[in-house]
């Protein structure tokens, strides 16, 4: 039975396509973000297809605007997690180009384009996650280790899982671009429709960004201008091996990366980052998310500009409850930017997406935890014209069984369980199974051991 529901005004809104400046066109507002996988396998962690071939087909057929994927790092011997996607110069060789090809056939069947975030933790990569010897430490722009609670376990785990980050040296740094450049050039000839350079969460475009972690005096750090040369680099050289149409991204965090009295990044530098981004005309689009584990306060939900929800105020009360990092991306759109901003983090009903494009908040809805505890929530809820606008709700995104992390005495090792549920549902949906949103922390830690040991045997 062909259905004659009408789309509301909301769907509307969020069906309007974006074309960016490169010329690749998204039909639609919605974007899957970033979720790390932890589908991969050493030694070299390529894609893995076979996994990747439901996981992919299932976001690819979800008709979200564009999917981006999950971390891929630029170097083997500084992972995030293990499983980890990674590129290196045999990428670009068979067999293994061959495999980034299908990745990119996969996602991209039903004619969503796939952009490729690519990234580098720096001193946020733990020992054991990358194929570095034992006794090779971490990198930063400066030696500043992490730091994340005051106990005696804290302080321990700390040091045995991340240690002090080595200072990079120049030649260092050149190698890290370098590898960036190597993953958008494996990104494009796999026929990928682009990559997004992941400078947010404290990884180490973020830590060349702020001046907690960038103490340098040379090129690369002193000023806020210095401190942004190695993300100009990174947009400059990664451009020019990939040229329009293929498409470039950055994410950047939306405010301090630590609190700006100690030290760390404040947002009238942070906007002065994205400003340099949007008028360069090189990049096609950013994204604004915020956080990150060691920072203490990011402020998740902004005061708003009357002005800017003048368009919809009887809607206004449902965009401030959802919309994370809110009012620094409300500052950004006051810079009148020329390419697409996406705003990520909080979203939960179409009503609330709407508003935050239609008053000007964003052009770009990004959708994280939603994208895995409902694969096909564009498809099913948010886009789909039989639900009705007060019913177009992504579930719940509160994880049963956190009380478990408290539990553990060191906050490093505690904080990470909740991402351990995303990861291991996105496993799940690899293996062909479906999400399960109310499994329990303690269950999750319970299977995973349970894997890890059968893989051990």
């Amino acid at each position: 039975m062909t259905s004659t529901a009408k789309m509301t005004p909301s769907i509307e809104t969020l069906s309007q396509p974006v074309t960016l400046p490169c010329g690749l066109t998204l039909p639609n507002r919605l974007i899957k973000c970033p979720m790390q996988e932890t589908c991969a396998e050493p030694p070299y962690f390529d894609p893995p297809v076979e996994k990747f071939r439901t996981l992919y087909k299932t976001w690819g057929s979800a008709q979200y605007g564009m999917l981006l994927t999950g971390q891929v790092q630029v170097d083997l011997r500084f992972l995030s997690v293990a499983g980890d996607v990674t590129t290196r110069r045999e990428s670009l060789l068979e067999p293994t180009i061959s495999k980034w090809k299908e990745w990119a056939k996969i996602g991209q069947a039903n004619g969503t384009p796939v952009v490729v975030q690519v990234a580098h933790p720096g001193r946020m990569s733990p020992a054991g996650a990358g194929v570095r010897p034992s006794d090779m430490p971490a990198l930063c722009p400066s030696a500043v280790p992490v730091k994340m609670g005051d106990g005696f376990f804290d302080k321990l785990a700390l040091d045995k899982l991340l240690g002090t980050p080595k200072e990079m040296s120049v030649a260092e740094i050149d190698e890290a671009v370098e590898n960036f450049v190597t993953a958008a050039n494996v990104s494009k000839e796999a026929g990928f429709s682009g990559v997004q350079i992941h400078g947010a969460h404290g990884f180490l475009v973020s830590q060349f960004l702020s001046p907690y972690t960038n103490r340098r005096t040379d090129d690369y750090g002193g000023t806020p201008e210095k401190r942004m040369k190695f993300l100009r680099r990174l947009v400059e050289e990664m451009r020019a091996v990939a040229p329009p149409p293929f498409a470039l991204g950055v994410k950047l965090n939306s405010g301090d990366y630590m609190d700006a009295d100690a030290g760390g990044l404040s947002q009238d530098e942070a906007l002065e980052q994205v400003r340099w981004l949007l008028e360069c005309g090189m990049v096609d689009f950013v994204e604004i998310s915020g956080g990150n584990a060691e920072s203490t306060s990011c402020k998740l939900r902004g005061s708003f500009n009357k002005k800017s929800l003048d368009k919809a105020p009887k809607r206004a009360s449902t965009l401030a409850r959802e919309a994370c990092y809110a009012e620094f991306a409300e500052r950004v759109m006051e810079l009148h930017p020329k390419i697409p901003v996406q705003l990520s983090g909080g979203f939960r009903s179409r009503n609330g997406m709407a508003i935050a494009v239609e008053s000007g908040l964003c052009q770009l809805v990004g959708l994280g935890r939603s994208a895995v505890l409902e694969p096909s929530l564009p498809r099913e809820i948010i886009l789909n014209p039989e639900i009705p606008d007060d019913e177009a709700l992504a579930m719940s995104h509160q994880i049963r069984g956190l009380w478990f992390a408290n539990l553990i005495p060191a906050k490093v090792v505690g904080s990470g369980l909740g991402i351990q549920f995303f990861y291991w549902n996105m496993r799940r949906l690899a293996s062909g199974l479906a999400s399960d949103p109310y499994a329990s922390v303690p269950y999750v830690v319970f299977s995973n051991a349970m894997q890890m040991r059968v893989k051990a045997d």
